[in-house]
């Protein structure tokens, strides 16, 4: 059953449907404006970042070496995982409760900032320990004494970025995302240039991480001086929301979502200790590509999620209208990837061609990927905390299993590439698929393919199960 949302405003818009409201309909053209317009301002920001992200890493293979490209993107992978580990998991949490945390939630977010920076500096010091003691060849830099210092600040300002995406979803002002991410886009192209004389060995990384850090000041003065207080002055007086409410969800989202990122930033470093940085360097650009596509959904399940708070009746339209839009555009970009991409990474250098089968097995992926991020997104709206649990388990278990057993028999993939790269590709699609499988009897009978039984009640139709 849900847990109802509580009437509330969110960025000066009633979360709660008026008397006209089309609450319980079908159909993609009733879908909320709010809801359309935060989903494809995420969608945009993935777009933005997708296409920068690739002309940086075409420049990066022009200006730099491959090692100190594999070298620059084995650390910005030790960071990501750490944001994933920390910072990731409260997303779904803010998400789901900022809507109704009404008065409180500036202390709500200020408590997730200051709990996520002093776990993520913990972490990040004791993950510099671990690779300068087990780290292959390719985390030579994070081994050097002024480097780990920039890393740990580096880590405490991913989190933070993190944080403020979700944040700015929650207050369902997700128009704000694709502009800072832009900003930040362009200026690691610019800074990857400048460094490229100065600082050959390690420019990859400090063009990163510098941006990143100096960026999330002026979208922060945005978040806590104008659109926090403009939520706080038109949020009800009382919430109904409780520490323990928040507290088991977030418990139960954590956990799913601990498998979910764990997965999605533990794999790079598995191939990192096991291959050479420059062989890396190949692994990283088609990785990077596919996480950009399989962020299309998870945005597209964002607003699933908030809007589904706000109005749960209409939660099954807004699962239907996410899934169809992301499918649609995924579906284009695999077909490119696949054409595109023998020519594409050839431009980069002869040594790139060894990731093409990799790229096109990942961007597939992404196409079952979607449904269950998309499902997910219907679960956080409804607090399914265990079932979160579940899929985001099996998901994991799933693709990292796969990846480990394929890795010790990469020599089945002889003759598409390299073969380690290769099997780790058909993994991850084996993997997404397995979870995409177990998920589909359930959404479809949210989406209306067919009944669980004839004693559904009938105000539980569009409910998600």
């Amino acid at each position: 059953m849900y847990e109802r949302a509580i009437a509330t405003r969110a960025a000066g818009e009633d979360c709660t449907p008026g008397p006209g409201s089309t609450r319980g309909r079908r159909g993609h053209d009733r879908n909320s404006p709010r809801f359309l317009q935060n989903a494809y301002a995420l969608v945009l920001n993935t777009g933005i970042s997708g296409v920068l992200g690739l002309a940086y890493w075409v420049l990066a293979a022009h200006y730099y070496d491959d090692t100190d490209v594999g070298r620059g993107s084995a650390a910005i992978s030790a960071l990501m995982l750490l944001t994933g580990l920390v910072s990731v998991n409260f997303a779904g949490t803010l998400n789901r409760f900022i809507p109704e945390a009404g008065r409180r939630t500036t202390t709500v977010v200020v408590g997730v900032y200051v709990v996520t920076s002093a776990v993520v500096a913990v972490l990040a010091v004791g993950l510099l320990f671990a690779l300068h003691m087990m780290g292959g060849p390719a985390y030579d830099i994070l081994r050097e004494p002024g480097t780990r210092i920039w890393f740990v600040a580096a880590a405490v300002a991913a989190s933070v970025i993190t944080v403020q995406d979700s944040v700015l979803t929650g207050l369902r002002v997700a128009v704000w995302v694709p502009v800072w991410n832009a900003v930040f886009a362009v200026s690691k192209l610019v800074l990857l240039v400048v460094l490229a004389e100065t600082l050959p060995r390690s420019g990859v990384f400090f063009s990163w991480i510098v941006p990143m850090i100096v960026v999330m000041f002026p979208v922060n003065l945005l978040i806590f001086g104008r659109l926090l207080p403009r939520h706080v002055r038109t949020a009800p007086s009382a919430s109904q929301l409780t520490a323990a409410q928040v507290g088991r969800f977030f418990a139960a989202d954590y956990l799913g979502a601990l498998f979910l990122y764990g997965t999605m930033f533990l794999v790079p470093i598995l191939v990192a200790v096991r291959v050479q940085p420059h062989t890396y360097a190949y692994f990283f650009i088609a990785w990077s590509v596919a996480t950009m596509m399989n962020l299309v959904a998870v945005n597209m399940a964002v607003p699933v999620a908030v809007e589904g708070v706000c109005d749960p009746a209409r939660l099954a339209d807004y699962c239907r209208s996410a899934l169809t839009r992301a499918l649609c555009l995924l579906m284009v970009g695999v077909v490119g990837i696949g054409l595109a991409a023998p020519y594409a990474l050839g431009l980069l250098g002869a040594g790139y061609l060894d990731a093409v089968p990799l790229l096109q097995l990942l961007a597939f992926a992404s196409l079952p990927s979607a449904v269950v991020d998309i499902y997910l997104g219907t679960l956080r709206a409804r607090t399914e905390r265990r079932r979160i649990i579940a899929v985001q388990t099996l998901r994991a278990t799933a693709v990292l299993g796969l990846v480990v057993l394929l890795l010790h028999y990469n020599q089945v993939f002889l003759r598409f590439g390299d073969p380690r790269l290769t099997a780790v590709g058909a993994a991850v699609l084996l993997g997404q698929l397995v979870a995409m499988l177990a998920v589909l009897p359930e959404l479809g009978r949210l989406l209306g393919w067919w009944r669980h039984s004839s004693s559904i009640p009938a105000d539980e139709e569009n409910a998600c199960p």
